[in-house]
């Protein structure tokens, strides 16, 4: 536990504090905005800064650009919601805005390499 304290502090310590609070005010719009807003100009305008610093903000905080944190944010509600739930994909999509099922099966197997009814099938497989 020490050690990854220290890591976490060391880590830190490689951005001013400036930084980091604008680094957690995007993962916190993020957290209650991600159903709403998909794009990277979405969040920079909230935060009052430009796409470009929040992008180069995410990469030197945790190591992958804004578009990445938030297309991994949607990916693991999606997971949640055809894990956990009977609803059908198309209801799925719209529950995460995307404006048709296809865009939403789109995205989703860009981002994991397979469509989400198979996700889902090979969920419900692995619990049998």
């Amino acid at each position: 536990m020490i050690k990854l304290a220290n890591v976490k502090i060391t880590e830190e310590a490689t951005f001013d504090s400036q930084d980091y609070i604008l680094y957690r005010k995007f993962m916190e719009l993020l957290s209650t905005q991600y159903r709403i807003c998909h794009s990277v100009n979405d969040y920079a305008e909230m935060l009052s800064i430009t796409a470009r610093r929040l992008s180069e903000l995410c990469k030197r905080c945790c190591g992958i650009t804004a578009k990445e944190v938030i297309s991994g944010q949607i990916v693991a509600e999606a997971k949640r919601c055809l894990q956990f739930s009977s609803n059908p994909v198309k209801e799925i999509a719209y529950e995460l805005n995307f404006n048709t099922p296809e865009q939403f099966s789109h995205f989703f197997k860009k981002n994991t390499k397979i469509s989400p009814a198979d996700y889902r099938d090979q969920f419900i497989s692995i619990g049998m």
